[in-house]
């Protein structure tokens, strides 16, 4: 057999293999929303962090890095099902959420380090707004293990 109709007939027989069970759903399949868990003390960590680091030009990587962490975390948080229908305060909180994550919002490279800090403050708000509503939901005793 030649090396070409080896690499077809490989080509023809491969299947994808999952690599992990968090991420285990093969390709074209949707993934398991319970796979993901919402780590509520992280985010309030994180959250902290955002709160208390000072403005300066050499703390803008920090700020940088910070901020994409906070918007993942907000963004976990606007999947789940906060009774977003039933609560107007929580229905504001996501008008919010989405009006602050649209791109043309976000801080650009060239925007001064202070437009950068306060747009990273103003997610980390959000985040701990959201983040309280959802450990109240889900009670924190649930949440923490115990």
């Amino acid at each position: 057999m030649s090396i070409e109709s080896q690499a077809k007939t490989q080509a023809e027989t491969y299947e994808p293999k999952a690599t992990s069970d968090a991420g285990s759903a093969g390709i074209g399949e949707p993934s398991d929303p319970k796979a993901y868990v919402i780590d509520v003390g992280t985010i309030r960590d994180t959250v902290s962090v955002a709160r208390e680091m000072p403005i300066s030009r050499d703390a803008r990587p920090r700020i940088a890095s910070t901020t994409a962490t906070l918007v993942g975390m907000l963004e976990l948080l606007l999947g789940e099902d906060l009774n977003f229908d039933l609560d107007a305060a929580v229905r504001g909180m996501y008008q919010a959420a989405y009006r602050l994550l649209r791109i043309d919002r976000r801080p650009m490279s060239g925007d001064p380090t202070v437009v950068a800090w306060e747009y990273m403050r103003d997610v980390a708000d959000l985040t701990s707004q959201l983040v309280e509503t959802y450990a109240g939901q889900q009670g924190e005793a649930e949440i923490d293990g115990q």
